[in-house]
């Protein structure tokens, strides 16, 4: 990702840039468009992104689309900005023909840990169905790294709208239940993309098992 010159085996006392965005899931491809759609994670560490070089960046956890005849990128589709909170895209984007008022469009199905569902031109990128940038936190341990906003899809989501409260904390007794509340308390937690802290746990809502994804 950081030598686009490099398209074979490193030579000879050198190797291939450590920490890039990698796929975990399973490429789909179009053979009349000759394109491979790549599901990418985010880059190394998962929770730390101050050594992250600008094109792990601008790839991490992204859908992109390599053209096979050149072994570049025609485009790349970002859903969440600088990942730090291993939503990496864990699942297989899917083909379909999209309905619209021009006609079926070939388009591409993408599905987020966050539960965000996306469908985009499989020719351009370009997205087919809502969403929009919405504020989330920032600070935690590098504030500076933190993107001001973030992506929502505004087509379907399993993502609730709100975000989690003391009387969501769940326990087999009152006891149970009790405790939950006051480590809820004690934790950092601002709402989606809470950034990661050193000075509190912090509470990461929908969690990286969550709704739609891979081996992560």
């Amino acid at each position: 990702m950081d030598q686009p010159e490099l398209t074979g085996l490193p030579p000879q006392g050198k190797e291939y840039t450590r920490g890039t965005p990698n796929m975990w899931t399973t490429a789909t491809g179009d053979d009349q468009l000759g394109l491979v759609y790549l599901p990418l994670g985010n880059s190394a560490g998962d929770y730390w992104s101050g050594s992250r070089t600008e094109n792990q960046n601008r790839y991490s956890t992204s859908l992109v689309a390599i053209d096979v005849n050149t072994g570049k990128p025609a485009w790349h589709f970002q859903a969440v900005r600088k990942d730090v909170w291993d939503y990496d895209l864990g699942s297989q984007a899917s083909l379909i023909d999209y309905p619209t008022a021009a006609g079926k469009v070939p388009a591409i199905l993408l599905p987020t840990k966050q539960g965000d569902m996306y469908i985009l031109d499989r020719r351009t990128g370009q997205l087919l169905t809502p969403a929009e940038e919405r504020k989330v936190p920032t600070g935690g341990v590098e504030p500076e790294q933190r993107s001001p906003t973030q992506l929502f899809s505004l087509y379907y989501t399993l993502r609730r709208d709100n975000a989690l409260t003391e009387r969501d904390m769940w326990g087999i007794t009152p006891i149970d239940q009790l405790v939950c509340r006051i480590q809820f308390r004690k934790a950092d937690y601002q709402g989606f993309y809470t950034p990661p802290s050193t000075e509190h746990h912090s509470i990461e809502y929908p969690v990286t098992t969550a709704v739609r994804t891979g081996a992560a």
